[in-house]
C-alpha cells in the first residue's frame, strides 16, 4: 500500500482521498485554508470562511452523472450530503417541455441540489469519519524530488525524468509515494515543476470566457417556486441559470461574456441585475425571495483550460498526478466540473490498482492514456460549446444571427426537446454525460427530426430581448 498526499481539501480532493483510502492506501490531505467547517452543515454558508474555493457562493448543481458515480462508489458521501439537507431532484421535472409523470428509468436524471458550502462540509465529515487526516492551514511551497528511473522518453541517452517524492510545506516536508494535485483552478503546479527542473507544462486555454453574476435567495415559505422552468436559458448576449438548492434556498445567475464591458459595469448593481433577470419569462417571481448573499457575487474569466502534462505518452515527471480542475477546467455553465473530477479520481484509483506506485512510468503513462480516452472527448465538446456560445453572443450584440452547422444542429435538438419528451430525455442525457447518450442521439429517427428543424433554427434570432432593450432595461 502506498503513502499518498492529496493537495486540496475541496470536494474534488476529498473524493479522491476517499476512493484511494478505500483500497487501503495511507492518505493525507493537505489544505491551506485553516478553518474546518461547522459541525452543522447548514450554517457553513455564513460561518465558514473558505477563500480557497472561489466558487463557494456561486450557482451550483452537479450533473446527474456525478450522482450516479457517487452512489456507486461513495455511498457514505451521498448519505451525509442528503442528511445535511441536500435535496434529491430530477432534472427533467422542472423543464416546461416535460409532460406526464416520471417513468421507470428516469431516476438516472436525479441529482442533488444544494449550495456548494453544504456539499463541501458534508464531504469533510465523510472523510474524517473514514479516518482520513486533513492537515489544515498547511501551505504547500513546492515539491520534493529525486532522479527518477531511466525512460525511453528521456532523450537519446535515456535521461532520467524527475520523480516526486513528497512536498515541502511551511511546516516542513512530507514524504509520499504519490502526490496528487487537487488544488483546482488556482493550482501552483507550473511553478512547482519549474523549481525541480521540469519544463513548464503547456496550458491549452481559451482566450475568452464568461462572467457569472449570482445571488442566492431564501423563499418565504421554504419552498422553491413551483412553476415549470428551464434550468438554463440563453437569450442572446445574456444567459440565466435558475437552480434550486437546500433549506428553501435557490440561486439566480446571469451569464455574460467576460469582455462585455457594458454589462460588466451594469450588472454589479443589484437594481440593474434584477431588471435584467425580469427580462426572462417567468423569472421575475423568483426575485420575491429574501437575498442570503451580500450583494451580487461575481466570478469572471470562466473559460476552458487543459494542462498538457498528462496529454502525452512522454512524461515530464513521475510520482505526481493532476486530477480534476488541476488538470482541466471547463466552462461552469454546462456544469461538468464535479462529474469530470469524480470520473478522473476513479481513473486514478483504477490505474493504482493495476500498476501501483512501484512502476512510476507505467503509472503516469497509463493515467495519461485513460484520461485522454475517457475525458478527452468531453473536454473537446465543452470547448466547442464555449466557442460557439461566445460567437453567438458576439453576433447578437451586433444584431446579426450566428450561423454554424454544428451549432445549428445543437439548437435544433434543443428546440425539438421543447416539443417532444423523448427528445428532451435524449438531450438531457447528453447534457448530463449519461451512459448511452451518444447512441440515442445518433438514432436515425431522432437525427432526422433534428435535421428537419435546422432550417427553422437558421431563420430565428435567439429568443429574448434585443440588445437595445436589454441595455435600456438595466440602465434605467
Amino acid at each position: 500500500m502506498a503513502r499518498i498526499v492529496v493537495l486540496g481539501a475541496a470536494l474534488g480532493g476529498l473524493q479522491t482521498a476517499l476512493l484511494v483510502a478505500q483500497d487501503g492506501h495511507e492518505v493525507t490531505v493537505l489544505e491551506r485554508d485553516p478553518r474546518p467547517p461547522p459541525l452543522d452543515a447548514k450554517p457553513a454558508w455564513s460561518r465558514w470562511p473558505r477563500p480557497g474555493i472561489a466558487q463557494l457562493r456561486q450557482t451550483h448543481l452537479p450533473l446527474a452523472r456525478w450522482l450516479q458515480l457517487a452512489e456507486a462508489h461513495l455511498p457514505d458521501l451521498v448519505r451525509e450530503m442528503t442528511e445535511a439537507g441536500a435535496v434529491r431532484m430530477n432534472v427533467l421535472a422542472p423543464e416546461p417541455a416535460f409532460r406526464g409523470p416520471l417513468m421507470a428509468g428516469d431516476e438516472r436524471f436525479d441529482t442533488l441540489a444544494a449550495r456548494r458550502s453544504l456539499l463541501e462540509a458534508a464531504a469533510t465529515r465523510t472523510a474524517e469519519n473514514a479516518g482520513i487526516r486533513i492537515g489544515r492551514g498547511t501551505v504547500c511551497r513546492g515539491l520534493r524530488s529525486s532522479p527518477g528511473p531511466r525512460t525511453p522518453y528521456g532523450g537519446a541517452s535515456g535521461d532520467r525524468v524527475p520523480h516526486v517524492t513528497g512536498v515541502e510545506t511551511d511546516a516542513g516536508g512530507s514524504k509520499a509515494d504519490l502526490v496528487v494535485d487537487c488544488t483546482g483552478r488556482r493550482s501552483q503546479l507550473p511553478s512547482w515543476l519549474r523549481d525541480i527542473g521540469v519544463p513548464c507544462p503547456v496550458d491549452e486555454s481559451g482566450r475568452r470566457g464568461f462572467t457569472y453574476y449570482s445571488q442566492y435567495f431564501r423563499s418565504a415559505d421554504g419552498a422553491i417556486p413551483t412553476d415549470r422552468f428551464p434550468l438554463v436559458v440563453e437569450h442572446g448576449s445574456l444567459g440565466l441559470l435558475r437552480i434550486p438548492a437546500d433549506h428553501g434556498t435557490y440561486s439566480l445567475c446571469l451569464i455574460s461574456r467576460s469582455d462585455d464591458e457594458q454589462l460588466r459595469r451594469a450588472l454589479r448593481n443589484e437594481r440593474a441585475w434584477s431588471a435584467a433577470v425580469r427580462l426572462f419569462p417567468g423569472a421575475d417571481r423568483w426575485l420575491d425571495g429574501r437575498p442570503v448573499t451580500d450583494g451580487i457575487q461575481i466570478m469572471a474569466g470562466l473559460t476552458d483550460r487543459k494542462r498538457l502534462l498528462y496529454d502525452t505518452q512522454h512524461p515530464l515527471v513521475t510520482g505526481l498526478m493532476a486530477v480534476g480542475d488541476a488538470w482541466a477546467i471547463t466552462t461552469p455553465t454546462v456544469g461538468r466540473g464535479l462529474a469530470m473530477s469524480l470520473q478522473h479520481s476513479l481513473l486514478l484509483r483504477d490505474i493504482l490498482r493495476r500498476t501501483g506506485t512501484a512502476h512510476p512510468v507505467e503509472l503516469v503513462t497509463g493515467f495519461a492514456e485513460a484520461t485522454r480516452n475517457s475525458l478527452g472527448r468531453i473536454y473537446e465538446q465543452t470547448t466547442a460549446y464555449t466557442r460557439h456560445r461566445l460567437s453567438e453572443m458576439d453576433a447578437h450584440t451586433a444584431g446579426t444571427p450566428y450561423r454554424n452547422p454544428d451549432w445549428n444542429r445543437a439548437k435544433a435538438l434543443a428546440l425539438l426537446a421543447q416539443r417532444d419528451t423523448d427528445a428532451l430525455r435524449a438531450e438531457r442525457a447528453a447534457a448530463h454525460l449519461l451512459p448511452g447518450a451518444r447512441e440515442v442521439l445518433a438514432a436515425p429517427a431522432l437525427a432526422n427530426a433534428v435535421t428537419r428543424l435546422v432550417p427553422e433554427v437558421e431563420r430565428r434570432m435567439p429568443p429574448g430581448p434585443s440588445r437595445a432593450d436589454l441595455l435600456k432595461a438595466i440602465e434605467a
